[in-house]
């Protein structure tokens, strides 16, 4: 017999809340129980609702941070790039998976979307992968296992075609996730936002010394959409 979902979701606050004790965990989590039901019905998914995938706070966030001239670049591409090219300038979007790339082109297409740049850049097989460390951003690798003597050298430099200091939100929720934050953070403006999606997942900043007087960073963690995970999303501001 299924667990009730009022059980599940308790178990998930009491875990979320044990990763990251903070009040703002605990209000999102009473906020969004009820949305939380309701985007696990069928037919509710992050591509038809044009809805980022991460968590409700997070979302409501970048709903408050995002303005109409602003540039954006993203690591992965899905509803989350529907959301952002109803609503602000310019948007660039990489995307390492040739079916999923297909299917997003089809909605843009569709469309006509002026906006957006869209890019595919698969990975590439590695012969040194195994000598090489997930946590390492210089090895351009991926710690999901089906990625395994997989490189994303490529996928991760997509943005360094565009000038320094070109872009006001560089979203990280891709592939060789150390790796895309390293060159994701010469291209944001000052007071740009470095966006990190599963920040629970601590290796990310791991290499990067990210200092109170150059970034303030804002962590939202909580129930996500379309799932019955719960995540932690990190939004870091670029004060210099």
């Amino acid at each position: 017999m299924p667990i009730p979902d009022p059980f599940i979701y308790l178990k998930k606050t009491l875990r979320s809340l044990w990763n990251s004790p903070r009040l703002n965990t605990f209000i999102s989590s009473v906020r969004y129980y009820t949305d939380w039901r309701e985007h696990l019905k069928p037919g509710r998914n992050s591509v038809t609702d044009r809805n980022p995938w991460m968590a409700f706070s997070a979302v409501r966030f970048l709903k408050e941070i995002t303005r109409k001239d602003m540039r954006v670049f993203e690591y992965g591409s899905g509803g989350s790039t529907l959301f952002w090219i109803s609503r602000v300038q310019e948007v660039a979007s990489v995307e390492h998976d040739t079916s999923w790339y297909s299917i997003m082109k089809k909605q843009f297409d569709g469309q006509a979307v002026q906006n957006l740049k869209y890019i595919l850049e698969e990975s590439v097989n590695d012969p040194a992968f195994a000598g090489k460390r997930f946590e390492n951003p210089d090895d351009y690798i991926s710690a999901d296992p089906a990625y395994r003597g997989k490189n994303f050298e490529q996928y991760a430099k997509a943005i360094d075609s565009y000038p320094d200091s070109y872009f006001d939100i560089v979203v990280v929720d891709g592939r060789a996730r150390p790796s895309c934050i390293k060159h994701g953070i010469p291209k944001l403006k000052k007071n740009g936002w470095l966006i990190v999606d599963n920040s629970e997942r601590k290796y990310y900043f791991a290499p990067f010394a990210f200092d109170r007087n150059s970034w303030k960073i804002s962590k939202f963690a909580g129930p996500v959409p379309y799932t019955r995970d719960f995540s932690e999303t990190s939004f870091l501001k670029k004060l210099i």
